[in-house]
């Protein structure tokens, strides 16, 4: 019975590794950093972070999946969550799903893989689970986003416009020592997840956790590696 299982097991990885391969993107993503509040900040546009100097001194803002990530698909994060934190099942139900994901568009495809990994789970669990999420994570790093982030920064906030907070904190806080993490949130209840995301806000930022951190800071903002972002929130 144990052969057999260890059997699933590693062709389930096999595949996995193929889909990890198939979805990197060493250019990495260009998606918008969500809002954020910036009373009295002075902001100024370069062409590329490696023009700075002055870095050590500010507070930087960054977008999770246009700034560090090379992967190009959310797809494999929750397939690592699925069989690690979840089960063998949940993880091919997810891969039998892909398509319809990639169908239904990407915030639809984004609650479907939400719900096929947290439903029903317990918020332990996922704990328990999710050791390996990080070593996934600063696997998939741009390592000139991440040589700029380790260097730089005063204080480090990151902003995630997709990713559940939950998936993303522990390897923002514990390898990029980041001072603050905004994310999707999860529902849950009874110590269970729900399986569901509350709505994706135009501004998810909590605006007093924001002032706390930043403190009138002058700030530096990017969605991607090489352009800082030019965001009227960061303007007077």
């Amino acid at each position: 019975m144990f052969p057999r299982a260890l059997f699933f097991e590693n062709l389930f990885f096999f595949f996995f590794r193929i889909i990890y391969r198939n979805f990197r993107n060493p250019k990495g993503l260009q998606r918008s950093l969500s809002n954020v509040h910036a009373t009295h900040v002075k902001h100024q546009k370069y062409a590329s972070l490696s023009f700075r100097s002055d870095l050590s001194a500010k507070t930087l803002v960054f977008n999770v999946e246009g700034t560090l990530l090379k992967s190009q698909s959310l797809f494999p994060y929750f397939m690592l969550v699925a069989f690690e934190a979840g089960s063998l099942l949940r993880a091919l139900l997810l891969f039998l799903l892909y398509p319809f994901i990639c169908l239904v568009g990407q915030e639809m495809g984004l609650k479907m893989m939400v719900m096929v990994c947290f439903f029903g789970m317990k918020k332990e669990s996922f704990r328990a689970g999710s050791a390996v999420l990080p070593k996934f994570f600063l696997d998939d790093v741009g390592l000139e986003a991440f040589e700029e982030l380790r260097r730089g920064g005063r204080k480090l906030v990151a902003v995630s416009d997709h990713f559940p907070r939950v998936m993303i904190e522990s390897f923002l806080r514990e390898y990029l020592e980041v001072d603050c993490v905004f994310g999707r949130e999860l529902k849950t209840g009874g110590g269970y997840f729900l399986g569901l995301m509350e709505e994706k806000k135009k501004d998810m930022v909590n605006l007093e956790e924001m002032d706390n951190i930043i403190s009138h800071d002058d700030i530096v903002a990017f969605s991607r590696f090489n352009s800082s972002l030019d965001h009227p929130a960061f303007s007077h």
